[in-house]
């Protein structure tokens, strides 16, 4: 996992001395989330909100026209009236694509994006599919976006065999750095 993770940034890194490069550094929230668990009687609610925190390398193919791969560590909480079902947290590798409205001169830009990708999960929960969609606004080299995001997960345990998939709507704001 950590050679995955070290090898991402090393080509991120590399990347940046092309042109038409943007590195965006990311950091997000989501309030509340909620897992989607199979034939579960308890609450699917979470204590309190997550956070998230992650890098993005995006090459502008075309006017307004920007994809790239991205990479995100993703905290997330335990369920609120469980015991026995800790939750997860979640490390995505994903392609992203975002499409800039054009704006003219103006320095505030909206924007729509979208990110497909594989989550490695922990507390024994297996990997599965990550996936996101959502708008934002940058101004000069801020961004601000709200994405509705899914980690996919399964658990086979001797007291239960089950998706456990963690749905949330988060805000995030991030910095690019142009290259």
């Amino acid at each position: 996992m950590k050679k995955l993770a070290m090898g991402l940034f090393l080509v991120l890194g590399l990347a940046s001395f092309a042109e038409q490069n943007n590195i965006e550094v990311k950091a997000g929230y989501d309030f509340g989330g909620k897992y989607d668990i199979d034939d579960f009687s308890g609450s699917d609610k979470v204590k309190n909100g997550a956070f998230e925190v992650g890098a993005e390398y995006r090459y502008t193919m075309t006017s307004g026209i920007e994809v790239g791969a991205g990479i995100a560590y993703q905290g997330h909480k335990k369920l609120k009236d469980s015991n026995t079902v800790e939750g997860f947290d979640s490390i995505p590798v994903y392609a992203t694509a975002k499409y800039n409205f054009d704006t003219g001169s103006s320095p505030v830009k909206p924007y729509l994006k979208a990110d497909m990708g594989y989550s490695f999960n922990t507390n024994d929960f297996n990997d599965g599919m990550y996936y996101a969609a959502g708008l934002g606004v940058s101004y000069n080299n801020f961004n601000a976006e709200l994405m509705y995001k899914e980690n996919k997960s399964k658990i086979d345990t001797w007291w239960y065999d089950g998706n456990l998939n963690y749905k949330r709507v988060s805000l995030g704001i991030g910095y690019n750095f142009g290259f």
